[in-house]
């Protein structure tokens, strides 16, 4: 009975730490943020510290292609 714990466990673990390599870690510069609201912030935004409940995506396009929109400043700058 012991032999087949330790057999279990061995397998368990061993998925496990598998799993937590192949997974892609995400780090704040790779996400975009759409608000509450549907405005879609950038990593260089000035905002984007702020904003705490949001849905993330991987790039602004994707992000104003779901429905959100960019900031009213930024939107100015890309009419420029």
């Amino acid at each position: 009975m012991k032999k087949i714990i330790i057999i279990l466990s061995i397998i368990f673990f061993s998925q496990s730490l598998l799993f937590a390599q192949t997974e892609k870690k995400t780090t704040t510069s790779d996400v975009r943020k759409s608000s509450k609201s549907g405005i879609c912030y950038a990593p260089s935004s000035k905002s984007y510290k702020k904003v705490k409940e949001f849905t993330a995506y991987k790039t602004l396009d994707e992000c104003v292609t779901a429905g959100g929109r960019l900031p009213k400043a930024a939107a100015k700058k890309k009419a420029a």
